[in-house]
């Protein structure tokens, strides 16, 4: 611990622990510049503190300057002067006075200091600190400090980069995918359109060919605007965007019904067992986009019985939670799979873009709520979703039809 007259103490260890604590969460280079800025400036009581990226060619890029709280572009520093040939070789902090090379740059931000930042031994960052409101000089232990954290925001700065690349990389992972996946489910589609539209010409005299093309086209536009609008679904920045006064019982009956006209038109022999009565749970949230997560979860319990079987929904309020499980006879998921069920693009379905369950998990969560699944191969799966609770009323009726 120092103290002289009325300057500022301060714990050393105390303060590179914290600085070491702290940078660990910082994952872009301007959290980064304000964090140390302001932990210096208070820590030193400084006047002021300039943070400067140096930019290839010795220009400064965005200065960070505490305690103002700006970033705005400096003037060009010459790459080739004297100040700057020193800082890339000197890697220690400089005090105005000890190197005439120096002094100039000081002068131009009113400094006292200066630290240097070195990333793989290159000159990266500019730290220079006005002086002290005290107007005492930096000592032995303030010049320690400094150098301490100089070398702490190199390192905080070089795993920002890597963690910037590595998003970058998993970005552009999940584009790749993305448009592999989409490439694929859209071919097909495409593929029987252009072939109808070749034969076209010569069979349209043909009846039978015409009401056959006439379906293909309106079955596969229906799919090709299906990928797209999971995809804009998925896209989007915000799925919750409004608070209707809805009917939760009613949302999930309208659900079962429009699901049950489907598979009977593909003569799936599937049962559907409804366990809650015809009472009114009344809930707050987006009728729209929740129908969309219930529809999304049915559909995929229904696409798992391929041969037939029994889906069974459950609504239970319980407490502050209502809770809407959906439980199929399907033949399951290995633990391999269920790991990786919320996966965007992630499907073991030969068609589909694997969007369907992580859209109805993001709009679940979107509304205060959770999904959960359980699953065991050739025993079915399990979906539990729980919404937060406005009011309800509830009779203990049971209720099944099948499809």
């Amino acid at each position: 611990m120092k103290k002289r007259g009325h300057e500022k103490t301060y714990d050393y260890y105390s303060v590179i622990q914290k600085i070491s604590r702290e940078l660990t969460s910082k994952s872009s280079p301007d959290n980064i510049h304000s964090f140390i800025g302001d932990t210096l400036l208070s820590t030193l009581d400084l006047r002021e503190i300039f943070i400067c990226s140096l930019l290839p060619g010795g220009n400064f890029g965005e200065v960070y300057r505490a305690p103002d709280y700006q970033f705005k572009i400096h003037k060009a520093v010459d790459e080739e002067s004297e100040a700057i040939k020193l800082l890339k070789t000197l890697h220690e902090v400089v005090i105005k006075g000890q190197h005439k090379e120096t002094n100039s740059l000081l002068e131009t931000f009113h400094g006292a200091a200066l630290a240097p930042v070195y990333v793989d031994d290159n000159l990266t960052l500019l730290m220079i600190l006005g002086g002290k409101i005290s107007g005492d000089i930096f000592n032995s232990e303030d010049i320690s400090l400094l150098n301490t954290v100089a070398d702490q925001t190199a390192i905080a700065i070089k795993h920002a980069r890597l963690y910037q690349q590595n998003l970058m990389s998993e970005k552009l992972a999940a584009i790749g995918m993305m448009s592999a996946t989409f490439a694929h489910q859209i071919r097909n589609p495409l593929t029987s359109l252009k072939t109808c539209a070749q034969l076209m010409p010569e069979r349209y005299d043909d009846a039978d060919f015409r009401d056959t093309f006439s379906r293909i086209v309106r079955d596969d536009v229906k799919k090709i605007e299906g990928l797209i609008n999971d995809l804009l679904d998925f896209s989007a920045k915000e799925v919750f965007s409004g608070a209707d006064n809805y009917d939760l019982t009613a949302v999930i009956d309208e659900t079962i019904n429009n699901l049950r006209y489907k598979h009977s038109i593909e003569k799936q022999k599937i049962l559907i067992e409804k366990k809650y009565g015809g009472a009114a749970i009344k809930m707050t949230g987006s009728v729209n986009m929740l129908t969309q997560a219930f529809s999304n979860i049915i559909n995929n319990g229904c696409q798992a019985m391929a041969n037939g079987g029994l889906l069974t929904v459950d609504v239970h309020p319980n407490g502050r939670n209502v809770n809407i499980s959906i439980r199929d006879t399907g033949r399951g998921m290995s633990p391999e799979e269920l790991a990786r069920i919320f996966d965007p693009f992630y499907t073991t379905k030969p068609s589909g873009m694997g969007l369907g369950l992580a859209i109805s998990k993001r709009i679940i969560e979107e509304h205060g709520g959770r999904i959960k699944v359980v699953s065991r191969l050739s025993h079915g799966t399990t979906f539990t979703v729980s919404l937060p609770l406005s009011k309800c009323r509830h009779y203990a009726e049971e209720s099944a039809l099948v499809l």
